[in-house]
């Protein structure tokens, strides 16, 4: 695999395919800073990096083990801003929510941020720096700065080291990377997570998976054309439902909700007057049902009908 930052064919840009040295399986040693300044490595882990939606986005998933580090990212190149967005869940016991950073590549380096106010006076910068690939390893680094980016100071550095040159297959696993026993989310909010049964369609059907051991559900709607996760975000109280298409300029859209006897009704926050929308119910035998969904303010009509006793046929249109 050779690592490139040019141009490539396949109807796509160059910046498109930025992230494309990173798909694979990796072994990652992660180093922690520790108090008096020294560098650790304290944790071994493993990482499935997948290229979805037709090349579009990239997926990870990152495993230390059933009581380590584990986590979920999303990512794209946005033609409207010239920019990757960034998704991420790196979940705790009991807790689990979507966060976001933006960037971009200079020479080989990608570098990308994202702000939060810690008190009235004081914004923390946080920024996620992936350098050094080559086609075996890579680094990435994170790095903190509450002074308008003068001074920064970092917590981890991960070291990749190349496994193989693609990631066990979605559909092959029976369990997906990160997902183990469902415990780590287990507050009640996340019952209905765990009744979702994980299942595997071919073409035309939704699919979706259990990951972060309980704390999210990832999936597929129709041919690929969607990808979706769906968890509690106990940061914000609320259902959180991530939608994107694989039209290239299509964002990824943030659904809020909560739950009722149907299910979960979810809307986006207001853009021009408007929100999208989406109902979500889990049927007694743990199906997944979609329906009633907008994106960008189109449409997506999934027309489920149940074969047999396994599970939903959805095709999106």
């Amino acid at each position: 695999m050779v690592v490139m930052f040019v141009p490539i064919a396949f109807g796509q840009t160059g910046n498109q395919r930025q992230f494309d040295f990173w798909v694979g399986a990796w072994d990652v040693n992660l180093r922690v800073q520790q108090k008096d300044n020294s560098w650790k490595d304290q944790h071994k882990s493993t990482a499935h990096i997948y290229k979805i939606l037709a090349g579009k986005a990239i997926l990870e998933l990152w495993s230390e083990n059933k009581d380590g580090i584990n986590g979920y990212s999303l990512r794209y190149y946005n033609p409207n801003t010239d920019k990757w967005d960034l998704w991420l869940n790196w979940p705790g016991k009991n807790r689990s929510g979507t966060t976001g950073l933006t960037g971009s590549f200079r020479h080989g380096r990608g570098e990308f941020f994202a702000e939060r106010k810690i008190d009235e006076r004081t914004t923390q910068i946080r920024r996620y720096t992936f350098s050094d690939a080559t086609p075996t390893s890579l680094r990435w680094d994170d790095a903190y700065s509450t002074d308008g980016g003068k001074t920064w100071s970092s917590n981890w550095i991960m070291e990749f080291s190349r496994r193989a040159g693609k990631a066990p297959g979605i559909e092959k696993e029976k369990n997906l990377l990160t997902y183990f026993e469902g415990n780590r989310c287990d507050l009640p909010e996340f019952d209905v997570l765990r009744k979702i049964i994980n299942t595997s369609w071919a073409e035309g059907h939704t699919r979706y998976f259990n990951v972060l051991d309980g704390c999210m559900i990832i999936g597929f709607l129709g041919e690929d054309d969607h990808f979706f996760t769906l968890t509690y975000n106990t940061y914000a109280s609320t259902y959180e439902f991530t939608l994107l298409g694989k039209d290239p300029s299509a964002p990824l859209s943030i659904y809020y909700g909560s739950k009722d006897d149907g299910g979960l009704s979810l809307k986006t926050r207001k853009k021009d007057g408007r929100s999208d929308t989406a109902e979500l119910s889990i049927g007694g035998d743990g199906y997944l049902w979609a329906y009633g969904i907008t994106y960008n303010g189109g449409a997506i009509n999934v027309n489920e009908n149940r074969t047999g006793n396994t599970g939903i046929r959805s095709t999106v249109r």
